[in-house]
């Protein structure tokens, strides 16, 4: 891959949308699968650092994993969305935690930060797109992005 192909066109209005949905649909379910609230991706830190092996034996620690397997992908993903959001720049990290994680209207979160609505509108764009640029680099989560093929045409990744 050369210099050029990391800039591939993004539609961006597309691709706002597909992380808006990821954000109101799928993130709930990753929650509920990694037994998790909303706070757990508040955190400024989050540890992924490997732990120490506990005292069990192998045979029982096999068995666990399989069973947690789903819980611990959904958890490994809410630990790069946790990740992304919080190395967003800060307006879009403020409106992407109010929005997303603390459930509050658009009409609230223009009030807090004292935007009107068509600077918001552009603003809460940008959030998503720099969300979806950083979650795009974490191990193991989704590529957001819509694409803009060279023929004019949009597809998703």
């Amino acid at each position: 891959m050369n210099y050029m192909e990391l800039f591939e066109p993004i539609d961006e209005v597309q691709t706002a949308k597909n992380v808006r949905r990821f954000l109101t649909k799928d993130l709930d379910k990753l929650l509920r699968m990694a037994n998790e609230t909303p706070s757990f991706l508040h955190s400024p830190i989050i540890d992924d650092m490997p732990k120490s092996p506990s005292g069990k034996n192998t045979s029982e620690e096999m068995l666990v994993s399989h069973f947690d397997s789903k819980s611990y992908i959904a958890k490994r993903i809410l630990i790069g969305i946790g990740k992304a959001m919080n190395n967003c720049k800060l307006i879009h990290k403020q409106i992407l935690i109010s929005k997303y994680l603390d459930d509050m209207y658009d009409w609230q979160i223009m009030q807090r930060l004292n935007y009107e609505k068509t600077r918001y509108a552009e603003l809460k764009i940008n959030a998503l797109n720099e969300f979806a640029d950083r979650l795009e680099v974490q191990p193991g989560c989704p590529n957001l992005h819509v694409y803009i093929k060279k023929n004019g045409n949009q597809t998703e990744s």
